[in-house]
């Protein structure tokens, strides 16, 4: 049975289109009736975009910004707020275009963020399958969409020289052990900002973080970076500055040195400079808390043949 009907985009003419159902009429009968009641216009039909049955979209619908609402609330409970925060940036800007496969297609084709476009081919994959099975759409378009093809080109890592060239280039006390930290420990950026006083543990050389679905870990760092942690947060109880403040500081210090320099590529540094100390895929995986350790072999791609020979135990 067919509790109601609404038109998503009007139908030309000096009245609107007001369609009644009778109980013994079934849903096809229903809707070829309001279809032979919009043809019969004197103006030209314009079709619509389509039909609201039953909460039910037919035809092609376009993504709406309630249903992203939707699909933000529906989250699962422990979902951090960053994913949520991914979520809704990219989806925002999925708002009104074609649910269709062409239509998705269209919408990556024309994004301009390099390898960034898989993210927003996995966030509109994980929209759409909400969509389907919220019974919103009736088809899911994102089963007939390739996934974007990814450059295999190295990402920039911070190495130990530019390390000591970042930090010549500042004179705040706060930054340098901020730098050091984000080399030493491979935190991520979110981890730092929300590291407070009583998060250390001196005599192990451990700060504890959360990291991404809110799970502590203990993330490590040199005993030279934690003499200079021990005398700033000694007078402090944070790093008294926010996400965007460590991102400004960081793109400050890229323009006045060339080195690009954001977390990520200190990240990149940490695990990169750890393989080459010797040690292996998983311990790397498990000091800077990655979920996998596809992202830490893909690292260890840019060991050369010299940085295996220089581990090589010759007896």
């Amino acid at each position: 049975m067919v509790e109601h009907l609404t038109f998503n985009q009007g139908v030309t003419g000096s009245r609107p289109v007001r369609p009644t159902l009778k109980n013994k009429e079934s849903v096809n009968d229903f809707v070829n009736g309001i279809l032979a009641m919009v043809y019969s216009q004197d103006e030209t039909p314009k079709t619509t975009e389509y039909l609201t049955i039953g909460g039910l979209e037919l035809g092609t619908p376009r993504a709406k910004q309630q249903w992203i609402d939707e699909f933000l609330s529906s989250r699962r409970q422990g979902l951090s707020m960053r994913t949520l925060e991914f979520y809704r940036d990219i989806l925002y800007q999925a708002v009104d275009i074609e649910l269709t496969p062409k239509g998705i297609n269209n919408w990556l084709t024309n994004l301009n963020c390099g390898n960034a476009k898989l993210s927003y081919y996995r966030a509109i994959k994980v929209f759409c399958n909400w969509l389907y099975k919220s019974k919103k759409i009736v088809k899911n378009p994102i089963s007939l969409v390739d996934k974007p093809k990814v450059s295999k080109k190295l990402l920039p890592a911070i190495t130990k020289e530019q390390l000591v060239t970042l930090i010549y280039a500042t004179n705040n006390p706060r930054d340098v052990c901020i730098l050091r930290l984000l080399f030493d420990s491979g935190c991520r950026l979110a981890e730092v900002v929300g590291i407070k006083d009583t998060d250390f543990t001196w005599d192990e050389g451990t700060v504890t973080v959360i990291g991404k679905g809110n799970k502590q870990r203990k993330a490590p760092f040199t005993k030279e970076t934690g003499d200079l942690l021990k005398k700033w947060f000694s007078e402090h109880k944070a790093f008294e500055l926010n996400r965007a403040g460590i991102q400004t500081m960081l793109v400050r210090l890229e323009q006045k040195t060339g080195i690009t320099c954001n977390a990520h590529c200190f990240r990149r540094g940490f695990a990169i400079y750890q393989l080459k100390q010797g040690l292996s895929t998983r311990v790397v995986q498990s000091l800077g808390g990655w979920e996998s350790i596809a992202m830490v072999a893909k690292y260890s791609e840019q060991l050369s043949q010299e940085d295996a020979l220089e581990q090589y135990d010759r007896g």
